[in-house]
């Protein structure tokens, strides 16, 4: 049998297999391999509905793209530099990255305030 699933999933299948047993940890993993497959085309499919119905306009995907860089610029300095452990640099970047926007938006609306008549 053809295991799709241990290059794509990594260490998710291994666990997947310990749980279930070999035959039945091949196929829940491939099942999720093909359903993780067949969600993007149907995604891709239907792009176009996404972006129109989604919520999303070019300011949040900005922001989303601007807190992810600015975490992973933070989790590499503090496993990088500091030596500090993976889970706790990536936690300390997530809470860092988020407080320094909601500081911003706070500033950002007091201003505005300030601004309007």
């Amino acid at each position: 049998m053809v295991d799709l699933a241990s290059p794509v999933l990594g260490g998710f299948q291994d666990m997947i297999v310990e749980a279930f047993g070999a035959t039945t940890g091949w196929w829940i993993g491939n099942i999720l391999v093909v359903g993780i497959l067949v969600l993007s085309m149907v995604a891709i499919q239907n792009r176009q509905h996404i972006v129109d119905n989604s919520g999303f306009g070019r300011g949040t995907l900005l922001d989303i793209t601007v807190i992810i860089v600015l975490a992973a610029f933070q989790y590499g300095i503090f496993t990088g530099f500091f030596g500090w452990p993976e889970d706790v640099s990536l936690a300390l970047a997530v809470i860092s990255t988020y407080t320094l926007r909601w500081h911003i938006v706070i500033l950002d609306r007091a201003q505005s305030r300030r601004a309007s008549p």
